[in-house]
């Protein structure tokens, strides 16, 4: 079976103690384009600190209206199974590591 990308995060979710900074994206989004590099970038910074896992709008529409995220992208930010942020658009690189720092 393959994982999905909302498998994972239910996986992670149940398996790790560490924040899981979900980015949800959709086709034909330059907003998207823009902060997935800010994010992998954050990643790489901080692996230790927390889990990145994308979700496409499109292809997990159930997760996204769960969550009543309207718009990409939007980043949320999970402790476990609850929802610690919520920031819809995007948002300069220090924000996102000040939301982690805050958290871990």
């Amino acid at each position: 079976m393959m994982m999905t990308n909302s498998n994972l995060l239910s996986q992670l979710q149940q398996e790790s103690t560490k924040p899981i900074l979900v980015k949800f994206v959709a086709p034909h989004c330059p907003s998207c384009e823009t902060l997935t590099p800010v994010l992998e970038q954050l990643a790489d910074d901080h692996p230790d600190d927390f889990h990145l896992v994308t979700i496409d709008m499109t292809e997990d529409p159930e997760l996204a209206m769960k969550l009543k995220v309207r718009s990409a992208p939007t980043v949320v930010l999970f402790q476990g199974e609850e929802v610690k942020e919520k920031i819809a658009g995007l948002k300069p690189k220090k924000f996102y590591e000040a939301l982690i720092e805050k958290t871990a």
